[in-house]
This record gives C-alpha cells, sequence and structure tokens, in this order.
C-alpha cells in the first residue's frame, strides 16, 4: 500500500485518478480548498488548504508521501513553492501539464521540442494571462529546484461526457440541432485521450522508473472532419459547416493545422491506452441521451 498526495483531486478525472488509485488499496489524501463535494467521503483523507498559501501549505505537508499528484498546479510560483515544501516529503512527483507547452502546431510532436531545462523567460505567465506559457514555466520550475523526481505528463485535450467545460457536448448538441459549427480547416487532425485513460496513465507513471517530460493521448489522432461524422451518425443529423465565424458558432476544437502528438516514450514504457474509436462512441451516445 503507498501513501499518496494528490493536490485537487476533488472534480474531473482528478476524481477519477482517486478512484483508481482507491480500487489499488492506497493511502489517499487529498489537498484542495475544500469548495467541492468529492464524493468520496471516509474512503479519502482531507487536508484543507489554499496551495498559494506559503504558510498554510508547509504547516499543512508534515508527512511524506510515495507519490505525489499535482492536478492543480498552473505557473512558475506554484511549482517553486511546491518544490520547496514536498523537498525530503515526496520520494516521487507526477505533474499534470499540457500539450500546450508545446506552443507549436504540428505533426508527431515529441517531447524534445520543448525541454524546460534549456527554456528561458522574461515574464511570469499565470492560467489566466497565458495558459500554454504558464504550464512551460511551471515544467521549468520543478526541473530548476525539485530535489525528487518529477514526471511531467503533457495531455492533450481531455474527453469525457461529463467535461465541465461542456466542449464535446457543445458538437453534439449543435449537431443534433443542425446547428452549423465554425472550423477553419476539417481536415486538421487533434490529439485527445478519454478521462478514464488520463487516470489510468498517471497511476501507471508513478508505479515505474521514469521521469521528466511524457506525451500522453490516445495512440492516433483524429481529423475534426472525422470527428463531426462520427457525431452525425450517432445523432442521426448531419453536420452543418458554418460559412463565417461567430463567438457562437465556432468550435473550441478549432486550429488552423495538424496538432498532435507522438505518444511513442508512453509506448515503449508498456502503457497502452484505448483508441479514439473504442472510447469516442460511447461518450457520444451517452451525451446524445441526456
Amino acid at each position: 500500500m503507498r501513501k499518496v498526495l494528490v493536490l485537487g483531486g476533488n472534480h474531473y478525472f482528478g476524481k477519477k485518478l482517486v478512484q483508481v488509485l482507491l480500487n489499488e488499496g492506497n493511502q489517499v489524501t487529498l489537498l484542495n480548498r475544500g469548495n467541492l463535494d468529492d464524493g468520496l467521503g471516509d474512503q479519502v483523507s482531507r487536508i484543507k488548504c489554499d496551495r498559494h498559501d506559503r504558510s498554510s501549505l508547509e504547516k499543512a505537508i508534515v508527512e511524506s508521501y510515495d507519490v505525489v499528484f499535482d492536478q492543480s498546479c498552473f505557473d512558475y510560483d506554484q511549482a517553486k513553492l511546491a518544490c520547496d515544501v514536498f523537498n525530503g516529503k515526496a520520494k516521487k512527483y507526477i505533474f499534470t501539464s499540457s500539450m500546450s507547452a508545446y506552443n507549436v502546431y504540428g505533426r508527431s510532436i515529441k517531447e524534445r521540442l520543448f525541454d524546460p531545462l534549456n527554456f528561458s523567460f522574461q515574464t511570469k505567465e499565470t492560467v489566466d494571462s497565458n495558459y500554454g506559457e504558464a504550464k512551460r514555466q511551471a515544467e521549468v520550475s520543478f526541473y530548476r529546484y525539485a530535489k525528487f523526481p518529477v514526471t511531467a505528463v503533457r495531455f492533450p485535450i481531455v474527453l469525457d461526457e461529463k467535461d465541465a467545460t461542456g466542449r464535446l457536448q457543445f458538437h453534439v448538441n449543435r449537431i443534433k440541432k443542425q446547428e452549423p459549427i465554425y472550423f477553419t480547416n476539417l481536415e486538421s487532425k487533434i490529439s485527445f485521450i478519454s478521462a478514464d485513460d488520463a487516470a489510468k496513465a498517471l497511476n501507471e507513471l508513478s508505479k515505474i522508473e521514469f521521469s521528466g517530460p511524457i506525451n500522453v493521448a490516445s495512440s492516433d489522432p483524429i481529423s475534426l472532419k472525422d470527428l463531426n461524422e462520427r457525431i452525425s451518425t450517432i445523432v442521426g443529423t448531419p453536420f452543418v459547416l458554418a460559412k463565417t465565424q461567430t463567438e457562437e458558432n465556432s468550435s473550441p476544437y478549432n486550429i488552423a493545422e495538424d496538432w498532435y502528438m507522438d505518444c511513442s516514450n508512453l509506448e515503449s514504457l508498456g502503457i497502452k491506452l484505448e483508441a479514439i474509436d473504442d472510447y469516442l462512441p460511447k461518450m457520444i451516445t451517452s451525451i446524445n441521451n441526456q
């Protein structure tokens, strides 16, 4: 049984991660502000704390952990504080980063395209000012100051029928109503991952001798055209492409060119995830039936 701390863990795929950890018999503690009901009852221990507050975080972290999963770090200062507090108290640290850290479009984007050890910047960014740059800077901070092994998991867009952002729901509902959606280039291919696989991958990476940045996504990308055609087939109404872009009709997945990652390093570690074809139809059907 491992002693595990999850920073966040009370919503979206963070909750799924916690359930995976519990199913394997781990001793799990959640650290967050306690603003959301995690629904886990007495299955977990809880530390109510604002991670931005150095004094509170230092007082909260009095024990050592086999693994710390960081689901709620978004910038350089948050990462630096985590390094200060968890040095000597974390045997392994799994940081949820983002594909947006690459700040570039392209095909089969490899981890080496962004090296946090050789990245400099002038101005600190936050999740509100520049999400991708803030994630880049967080990685820089971890690899600069952590005295424990850090794995930076670069996820693409995470799909789930219960995604609070409603991005997949946006497409299903508009196609169902035959409302047009605007895309710049329907042939563009994009990486996705299911929320279930995101949780699975985080857990699996915590159990192996690996550290450093790693791409984690479904093995094959999907074109925006294929995505909409699959939705259309399931909901039974045709996809309508908007001729002009408006705030209302613009797809939250809209990209002008290919944007997907190479996950060969993940596969070399023996971690295999579901193909998009295996989980996407189920998600679309679930949303369509809501």
